[in-house]
């Protein structure tokens, strides 16, 4: 009975044990390491922000090399031939990629012929398959704070909301920000006063005062950024209220 059992385990075993990998796990496996699926940030207090990428971004890469080949067979086959054996020549992104990453290593021997047809399709037809964004028919209303505008009309302009990076090609990525970030700046605000009111007469005072001894980030900062202009007279007691409040409720978290 139990030589019967083992007899009937042994054909599953075998078919989990040398099941093909799938073409993400081949990809995690190696690829992955250098070629980012993510664009990534690292920001430090608003003031030290670097783009951080060992190879082109895959998503962009895929694109390029789709847009050089005329079919989903000249795409395999010049990904089988270049991981194997990578050539400065035939570099997608030429001299300029090259000086900034250097070389691909070869992959040559890493992976089984089929493995490697595995990967390609997965590269071609699913992960990084571009495709149009959906038309929403029906304009939907969008509620907006009345003292958003405050903040869009005299601070957005220099203290980015968003944390955004220019890429190009998958090699030219810089980050670009006059003023800190501004999540980060309400954040080390809140730990600076211990109170929404202390807060707010925080904000009153500096932005139509601003001075370099009360700034929040110190001389590294105002060496980057250089001194806030000040605000004085643009906004009335009630609209810095405002702006202030919405600040401290709006990056609550």
């Amino acid at each position: 009975m139990i030589l019967k059992k083992i007899l009937i385990f042994l054909p599953i075993a075998s078919t989990v044990l040398f099941a093909e990998p799938t073409g993400d796990k081949l990809f995690e496996a190696n690829c992955a390491k250098c070629h980012a699926t993510i664009l990534g940030v690292s920001n430090d207090d608003g003031y030290e922000n670097d783009y951080i990428t060992s190879a082109p971004y895959i998503t962009d890469l895929v694109k390029k090399l789709k847009e050089e080949t005329k079919s989903q067979d000249e795409f395999k086959k010049f990904v089988k031939e270049y991981i194997q054996n990578p050539d400065k020549r035939k570099s997608l992104y030429g001299k300029k990629g090259i000086k900034k990453f250097g070389l691909m290593p070869s992959l040559k021997g890493a992976m089984s012929d089929s493995e490697i047809e595995i990967l390609t399709d997965y590269l071609y037809n699913e992960k990084f398959n571009h495709k149009e964004p959906k038309k929403i028919k029906e304009k939907r209303k969008v509620v907006v704070d009345p003292r958003e505008k405050l903040f869009t009309d005299n601070c957005a302009k220099c203290h980015s909301t968003i944390l955004g990076v220019v890429n190009s090609g998958g090699y030219n990525n810089s980050y670009i920000t006059p003023a800190p970030y501004v999540t980060n700046l309400v954040k080390k605000l809140k730990k600076e006063t211990k109170s929404q009111d202390e807060f707010r007469a925080f904000i009153k005072e500096y932005i139509q005062n601003p001075d370099k001894r009360k700034s929040l980030y110190g001389k590294k900062a105002i060496k980057k950024f250089g001194l806030m202009p000040s605000l004085k007279g643009t906004l009335s007691d009630k609209e810095i209220n405002q702006l202030a409040n919405y600040l401290y409720e709006k990056y609550e978290n």
